[in-house]
């Protein structure tokens, strides 16, 4: 994890105290919260959660886990405009190279 890409954020006790009651009562719901702690970015925030939701295997509430995703991500967001060196969010799509007239062009070469 790198330090200077990562957003700031409050401590745990205050972030998981702005979560609703009852949030973190399962297992399976205390280790996806764990898990949203590691993230650097409010992207990355959001994709662990579309897998989280989209996962045959979990079982937590869908209302749980968007409650989670969105206190982590605002905290996120509160702290980093707080900051002095404020980090630039990371945009859907800037790692893929599109063609001006919407479409992908053709791969040339071997």
């Amino acid at each position: 994890m790198r330090k200077d890409t990562r957003f700031r954020r409050p401590n745990r006790e205050t972030i998981e105290s702005k979560l609703p009651a009852g949030t973190l009562s399962d297992a399976q719901s205390l280790g996806i919260w764990n898990m949203m702690l590691q993230c650097d970015d409010p992207s990355d925030v959001a994709h662990k959660y579309r897998s989280y939701r989209d996962s045959s295997y979990c079982s937590t509430p869908k209302d749980k886990l968007r409650a989670m995703r969105d206190t982590m991500i605002q905290s996120m967001r509160e702290a980093n405009r707080e900051d002095p060196n404020p980090r630039k969010e990371k945009k859907k799509g800037k790692h893929y190279h599109t063609h001006p007239d919407g479409w992908m062009p053709q791969r040339k070469g071997a």
